[in-house]
Formats: structure tokens, sequence, C-alpha cells
């Protein structure tokens, strides 16, 4: 008891030094009255602290002992609520993926900011330097809120936050058109978690967790179901999940690099943590199954959201554009295993092994995806501050100017198609094996439908690998297309070594992720009340990653990344040696065949010549628009030259809410024309509105 007491005293001075680091970090924008390159610098490093802080806090809870929660109770703010942090596992694990990006975004962005903005004002970098460090701390007190009121607090000071950051850098009127989108599907996401959370502490009458799941123990099935959705609806709003991800390729790209990579690879994970609190801790009933239609809303969503966010991110030529779809799909295969896990809870007779191992992969592709997603903005940050150029079509030959951001480029490339020996592969396995599992438990509709969810996770996955040859291949081999890249140098030191502390993740988690398994023990035991991910995915040495699958709990699949990375390097190694002795002949060079023609940048594979025949066979998904202007000799017989501009639209976009904002403006038409400025029509107005207000809400029980 003597030892727990003091571990917690320790954590807990863990959470507040890391408040302290973010707070300090934040009134470093002071000192860009006297210098804004100081401020920059100053407050960078405060976040860098409060992220190294914040990975102790975490390691501390993950690794100590299981089913521990930390709880401690704050300063008297409001007399009606009493604000409180608590740290248990799930805490504790999204604490841990938000500090380990925001520690290569902390290193990254004072050089990124200098080479991208260099005439940025002191204004501008006092505000991007106190708009992120509160964007950190509201992130990481997020997780670690132990009451409704701190959550909803941090939460909104998340989205403003990150909405300052998205706009600081507006030059044309586009980012701030993005941020303007973004704060009003964000609010209207935060709008139904404030019903959600009202109607429960209403009921509890008080604010904290612990109250909380106790009023939900009362709560008939419908009113259950009913929060759960609207919680659902706010978080996936946060989430990017189709069709609530309009705003997302708008505000990423908008953002500086650094951020795009805090916004894309751990804000929407912050949505995947309030899911979770509240399906499995808040909301989730004592000892029965959660209901079945929260468990199935879920894995379509998530099916959807992973399929069509890979065909949009297709059809991308805005580097940064194409990355914040790939989010949109990856947020969707965590939800696979999420919703996977909420059908089989407490409805297996294997002791729930195939609902933890869905779990273990939705957590385990949360942690990879804020990896590799990271150091693909990063990287792509790069391109953009040296050749300030986001369009793939304008830049090519980049391999040779930038061959680290190249490099690391085409880990994270690698590290996304979930391809072998990185982390994405290992996770997306997992997703396998529990659907293949999951399949074999159900009969009938639902058996099928788990197994048409594995069918398009394995498409899901070979399209990416698709887009991300076309995304490496345009971006940085061939010749350069425009002076841009032609003039492109090496980014700095610094943000390389940002890129390269994501990198090592991805390699770390891909080639040796049975070590991770200790770290989504306390998370998977804590929410499904049974063994941990370690027990169920076992690892045996540096990794044998087994899931147990059968009904008897015996290990039905079993693959070693470790060897899988091995023979690929022996392989490698192989390959460079034959090529190496097999050259003996004397080479001569010779220019190459082109009709007649010099071989120019026009020669080279273009991105829209690359996804046009995924274009033609999913048709019916895009909605393209396009324009073609030819210019002539003369006569119409004679083309000299041919401009032709293409954008998919995406569908939700043009089929929901171009149709709703269509509406709304007739509407607005419609009783702008009857605004006649007449007293006697206002009065009549009001009156109409209050009698319908009283018809539909003026009588109740007595």
């Amino acid at each position: 008891m003597i030892n727990f007491a003091t571990n917690q005293e320790l954590l807990l001075r863990g959470a507040l030094l890391m408040a302290a680091c973010y707070g300090a970090g934040a009134l470093s924008s002071l000192l860009a009255w006297w210098s804004g390159r100081l401020a920059l610098g100053v407050g960078h490093l405060a976040a860098l602290a409060g992220a190294v802080v914040g990975l102790g806090v975490s390691l501390g809870v993950l690794l100590g002992d299981p089913g521990r929660t930390l709880t401690q109770p704050l300063p008297v703010v409001f007399p009606f609520a009493r604000l409180s942090l608590s740290v248990d596992g799930l805490s504790a694990y999204f604490l841990l993926v938000i500090s380990l990006v925001a520690v290569a975004a902390s290193i990254y962005g004072p050089a990124y900011l200098r080479a991208h903005s260099p005439d940025a004002g002191p204004a501008r970098q006092a505000a991007q330097v106190v708009a992120l460090n509160v964007f950190l701390g509201c992130m990481a007190f997020v997780c670690c809120a132990g009451d409704a009121l701190s959550f909803l607090l941090c939460w909104e000071g998340m989205t403003l936050a990150s909405y300052v950051l998205v706009v600081s850098d507006d030059r044309d009127g586009e980012n701030a058109r993005a941020g303007l989108l973004y704060m009003v599907m964000a609010h209207g996401g935060t709008a139904l978690l404030l019903v959600a959370f009202l109607a429960l502490t209403e009921r509890a009458g008080a604010f904290d967790f612990t109250a909380l799941r106790v009023a939900a123990g009362g709560l008939d099935s419908a009113t259950r179901t009913t929060l759960f959705f609207l919680a659902l609806g706010g978080f996936a709003t946060k989430a990017g999940v189709v069709p609530l991800h309009v705003w997302l390729p708008r505000a990423h790209p908008a953002a500086p690099s650094h951020v795009s990579a805090l916004m894309s690879g751990v804000m929407l994970k912050v949505a995947i943590y309030g899911i979770l609190r509240f399906a499995f801790d808040l909301l989730a009933p004592a000892v029965e199954p959660l209901p079945s239609s929260w468990g199935w809303t879920v894995l379509v969503v998530g099916t959807t959201s992973a399929v069509l966010g890979v065909l949009y991110a297709l059809q991308q030529h805005d580097l940064k554009r194409l990355l914040a779809f790939h989010s949109v799909e990856n947020i969707g295969i965590i939800l696979i295993g999420v919703g996977l896990a909420m059908i089989l809870w407490r409805r297996e007779i294997a002791g729930g092994a195939l609902a933890t191992v869905a779990l273990t992969a939705a957590l385990l592709h949360t942690v990879n995806h804020a990896a590799f997603k990271g150091l693909l903005f990063l990287a792509a940050g790069s391109v953009l501050c040296r050749t300030h150029v986001r369009n793939m079509e304008e830049l090519g030959g980049l391999a040779r100017r930038m061959p680290w951001t190249a490099g690391l480029f085409l880990l994270g490339a690698i590290a996304i198609s979930a391809l072998p020996p990185l982390n994405g592969f290992v996770s997306e396995w997992l997703t396998f094996q529990a659907l293949l599992g999951g399949a074999s438990h159900f009969r009938g509709p639902a058996g099928l439908s788990i197994v048409f969810s594995a069918a398009m996770l394995a498409l899901t996955g070979g399209l990416a690998a698709a887009c991300f040859a076309k995304a490496f291949g345009v971006t940085f081999l061939g010749r350069p297309r425009t002076p841009h890249a032609e003039h492109a140098t090496e980014a700095p030191p610094s943000m390389i070594a940002g890129m390269v502390w994501l990198g090592a993740v991805c390699v770390a988690l891909g080639v040796a992720p049975g070590y991770a398994m200790r770290l989504l023990d306390a998370p998977t035991a804590e929410l499904l009340h049974g063994p941990g991910a370690s027990a169920v995915v076992t690892a045996r040495g540096p990794l044998v990653l087994s899931a147990a699958l059968t009904p008897s709990g015996t290990n039905a699949t079993a693959i070693s990344m470790t060897v899988v990375a091995a023979l690929l390097i022996a392989l490698t190694a192989m390959a460079w040696v034959l090529r190496r002795g097999l050259r003996r002949a004397p080479q001569r060079g010779a220019p190459t065949w082109t009709c007649g023609m010099s071989p120019t940048a026009r020669f080279d594979y273009t991105a829209t010549a690359f996804a046009k025949p995924l274009r033609l066979i999913f048709a019916t998904l895009y909605h393209l628009r396009r324009e073609v202007i030819r210019e002539t000799a003369g006569t119409p017989y004679v083309v000299r030259r041919i401009h032709y501009t293409g954008e998919v639209m995406d569908l939700a976009e043009t089929q929901i809410y171009h149709r709703v904002e269509r509406g709304i403006s007739g509407l607005s038409q419609a009783i702008r024309a009857r605004s006649t400025g007449r007293i006697h029509g206002y009065i009549a107005f009001v009156l109409g509105a209050l009698f319908v207000a009283l018809l539909l809400f003026g009588v109740g029980p007595r």
C-alpha cells in the first residue's frame, strides 16, 4: 500500500508537471514582443518537455500494477461541480499516443515555421506558440479528465486551439474558409456530447465519472442506446468518420505541417478515446453484453470510412489532402476493431479472447497510425517548406535533392500500406485475425457481414499501396517538373530528427511489437474485464505473435515479424551482391529513344494518369468536375495546347451537404421575401413560433 501511494503521488506530480510545462510554453508567447524567433524556440522546448513528462506518466501507469486508477481532486473553481484528474489504463495509453507524436512535432516545429513562413510577424508567431501548447495540453487532459465538466472544457479548448493553428497562416482566405467549416462541424459534434453528458449528470446529480457510471446502471435500454448514439455522433464528427468527414481534408492541409501531424495522428484518436470511454465504461451494462446495434453500427461505419477514405485519397494531387483522406481510411480501420469488440464482448464462449484480439488490434493501430501518419505529414511538410508546392504534378525528382526526406517518406508509405515488416502490417494482421474468428463465431447474415468487412479491409490495403506508389513515385522519382522542385534542398537537421523519431517508432513496433503487448494489458483488461492483451496475443521472444482464435483458446495463427524482417534484409543484401557481382561488362550510356524527340519531365507518368484506371472502375463513387480549354492555331483542326483541370468531388459533400446548404439558402430567401418591414408581420412570426413551441413542449406529465 505504501508503494502504491508513493507511485500514485509521483505520477500525479508528473501530471501536474506536464500541465506546468504546457502552461509555461503558452506563456512563452510573451517573448515574441522581444523576439519571435526566441518565442518559437522556448515555446516548442516547453512543449517538448511536457511531451517527455507525458511519456513518463503514461509508461508509469501502463507498466505498473494493473487495475489501478490514479485520482487527484483539483481546486474548486465552480460551486456546482468538483473537477478532478483520473488516470487509468485507457487514459495512460492515449496519453502515450499523444506524447509520442508531440515529441516529434516539438522538435520539428521551429525550423519548419522559420523556413515555411520567414515573413511571419511576432503576433503570428506568438499565436502559434500559445495555440500549440494549449492544443497539446488540452488533448492530454481530455484523456486524464475525471469528470464531465473537465472533459468538456478541455475538449472545447482543444477545438479552439486547433482552429487558431489552422487559420494562423492564411494568405488567400482559403484557410479561413477551412477553419470556419471545421468550427461549424466541431461545435455541432460538441452539442451532441453536451446533450449526452447533461442527461447523465442530471440523473447522477454530479459531474464525476464515478457518479455517471452509477447513474448509467439504472438506465433502460432505449435511453442507454440513445445516449450512446448521441455521443457516437459527437465523437465521430471529430474523428472524421464518413459522412461527417468533410471538414478534415480542408482543415488538415491548411494547418502547419507539424500541426497537421498532431491533428491527423493524435486529435482524431482523442475521439476514439471518447467512444471507448462511453461504450465500455460509462454506459456499459453491469453484466449484460452491449446492445447489438452499437457494435454493428460502428463496424459498418468503420468499413465504409476505410473504403471511401482510400478511394478519395487515390484521386488527390495535393499531397497533404491525400494524407488527410488516408486519416479517414485509418480511423475506419480502428473502428472496425472497436465495433467487432463491441459485438463480441460477453457473447463468446472462449472467455472473451476474440473481443480482446479485436480491441488489441484497434488500440495497436491507434498508435501505429499516429506514428506513420505523423511521419508522412512531417515529410510532406519538408517538401512544402523547400518547394512551397503541395501539388504532386509540380514536383518530381526530389529523391536526389532531399534523400533523407524521400527515404523517411518511403518508410512511412510502406507502413501505411500495411506491408511487412513495419507496424501497419501488424495491427491490420491482428484485425484480420479478429474478423476471421468473428465470422466463424456467427452464422447467417451476421457472419457474412463480418466476412464482407474483412474483404473490404483487404481491398483497402491494396488501394493504399497503389495510392502511395503514386504519391512517392510522382513526388520523389522522375525528373523535376518545375523550378520549385529543381532547386529544392534537404530539410534542416532538426526537422529530419523529428521524422527519424517517428520512423524509429514505426520500425520498432513493426519488427518487435511483442514488447508493446505489455502496454496494451491495462486498457484491454480494464475495458473488457478479462485477460489482458499479452494473455491472448502472446509474444514469444522478440516477436512471435500468436492470436488465440479457436473456441478452446489454442493458438490458431502465428507470425514472427522479427524473422520476416531478417529475411527481407537477407534478400535485399543478396540482390545487391548479385547485382554488384554481375556488373562485369563495361557499361555505356545512350539517350532514351523517344521517337526522335528529346525526353523531358513531361514524359514522366503523372498522378492523374496513374489514378485514372481506378477512377473509371469506381466511377459511381466519384463526382468529377473538370474543365478543358483548347488553344488552336487559327483553325479548329490544329490544336496547339490543351489545358486540363479536374477535381473529384466528395460524394457526401455533393449529395448531403450541398443539398442541405441549398435548402437552408432557399428557406432564408423565402423568409427574406416575406420580410416586408411591417411590425404586424414580425409579430405574427413571433406568435406563430410561440404557438408551435407550446404545442411541442408545453404539455407534459403532471
